[in-house]
């Protein structure tokens, strides 16, 4: 365990690093919810689309080459994200209020080599519940879900096509500040972390099917995860 919060926090810190900007502004609109919100309701309901770069953390599984540098170039990714939320009258305290919903992610990551090629696509579906603090020009939320993630790796291995697929519970925790422009459209940007673990996955080479046991899993497990920064739209209604 401990070893596992070790490697989270240090692709932490490469992800902010490489996406600095994108953590610039994410920063500045927090800070800005902060100093300036005032008291007021929104409406009930939040649809909201966003985009943006993410970083696979934690194991590979089934991929076509272990070698660092490989897995280092595998990381680097992108992110794609649909929300829904129904925001209740009732406060908790001050300004907050409760808002289930359900959230879908769908991100992408990519490498070859001389000998083969990996295309992992990650879609993850889930019902969330939120904090959302609502004021007349901002908010802030923090959102935490539990579902379902389809994992499939497109992969090549000398020029014939190879496929490994585990669909696994998975888990995700979130926060993003909202600046609106007008009554219905907000801009905002979000931080969203899905993890999941797997001991074993599916190769589809040949036309066969095998059933393997991940030699990942006997290293402190075979979680996985992947954090994104997004920026997008929200839509009031």
């Amino acid at each position: 365990m401990q070893k596992l919060k070790n490697d989270l926090s240090n692709y932490s810190n490469i992800f902010v690093m490489k996406n600095k900007h994108y953590c610039l502004f994410f920063g500045l609109m927090i800070q800005a919810v902060s100093l300036f919100a005032q008291d007021a309701s929104i409406g009930k309901y939040m649809f909201s689309f966003h985009a943006g770069p993410s970083q696979y953390m934690g194991k590979f599984m089934g991929i076509t080459d272990y070698s660092d540098h490989y897995r280092d170039g595998l990381r680097d990714g992108i992110a794609w994200n649909v929300n829904y939320y129904y925001l209740t009258d009732k406060h908790i305290f001050h300004s907050w209020k409760f808002a289930p919903g359900f959230i879908y992610e769908g991100s992408r990551y990519k490498n070859s080599h001389r000998d083969g090629s990996d295309k992992i696509r990650m879609n993850y579906i889930a019902p969330q519940l939120a904090l959302f603090m609502v004021k007349r020009k901002y908010n802030l939320s923090l959102s935490a879900g539990l579902g379902y993630q389809f994992y499939k790796d497109k992969s090549t291995v000398y020029d014939t096509p190879r496929e490994v697929s585990m669909n696994k519970i998975a888990s995700n925790l979130s926060a993003a500040a909202e600046y609106l422009f007008s009554s219905q459209w907000g801009v905002s940007g979000k931080l969203n972390w899905i993890t999941s673990s797997s001991d074993s996955y599916s190769v589809r080479y040949h036309g066969q099917t095998w059933k393997v046991e991940s030699p990942e899993s006997s290293d402190g497990g075979g979680d996985f995860s992947h954090l994104s920064l997004l920026i997008g739209l929200n839509y009031h209604f």
